[in-house]
């Protein structure tokens, strides 16, 4: 991958908790469609099962954090050491002013911060509006693809039959479209030269497959009729 052409989209960390969000519940889904069903436990009505989404959602999250404490995710934020609001009370830190510029925040500031209400904070320093890049995300977390599985009942392979193969030879080998039908006594020709387990294409087999792979319209044959001058009115 060239420079020129490398991703250089960045997420916010809501952007990205919600890629790896959908990722992680997708992935756990399918896993537990194909585990074996367990025994429902009783609930009382004002205790009811929790719905497995959110344990899941909170594990991405977990994991989103985990990448960037251990530098396997490089994010970015504008840094600040100002308390011009003092220690902060409630939802606020207290931290103001700021960088305008993003600077790469380091796996032992993740570790040494709380990350909270969109801000990394730590005692003496925040970082707000965190980015990171879409594809190192995107690399982590690959989008979930679920595993096509074939219908119950049926094959992973679909049922053909020796007949089936000569006939589609026949249309590959003579390119029999729908404009362009052939004719029917070279098809015919051609099927009494092949085999079918060894053994020779009957005359009457060979008529049968060679009226089979050409369309209904085709069997009736002849030239269309070309109307023209009544000769009974011509002198």
């Amino acid at each position: 991958m060239s420079l020129q052409s490398l991703d250089r989209t960045q997420w916010s960390f809501a952007e990205a908790l919600a890629h790896v969000q959908n990722v992680t519940v997708a992935r756990r889904a399918a896993e537990a469609a194909k585990a074996p069903p367990k025994p429902v436990p009783a609930h009382n009505h004002w205790n009811p099962p929790q719905d497995p989404t959110i344990a899941w959602k909170g594990e991405a999250e977990n994991e989103l954090l985990v990448a960037l404490r251990d530098g396997d995710l490089i994010a970015q934020g504008r840094y600040t050491e100002e308390r011009p609001n003092g220690w902060g009370y409630g939802s606020s830190s207290g931290f103001g002013l700021h960088s305008g510029y993003h600077t790469s925040i380091r796996p032992e500031q993740w570790r040494e911060g709380r990350y909270f209400s969109d801000r990394l904070t730590a005692r003496d320093w925040e970082f707000i509006d965190i980015r990171m890049p879409r594809f190192l995300v995107k690399a982590i977390w690959l989008d979930f693809v679920p595993e096509v599985r074939p219908a119950a009942g049926m094959d992973a392979v679909p049922y053909t039959t020796p007949y089936l193969d000569l006939m589609q030879a026949a249309i590959a080998r003579f390119g029999i479209t729908a404009e362009d039908q052939g004719k029917k006594d070279c098809l015919v020709d051609w099927f009494l030269e092949q085999q079918i387990e060894g053994e020779p294409v009957s005359n009457k087999l060979a008529d049968a497959m060679a009226t089979l792979i050409r369309l209904p319209s085709a069997q009736r044959g002849g030239a269309k009729r070309v109307l023209g001058p009544d000769p009974r009115q011509t002198g």
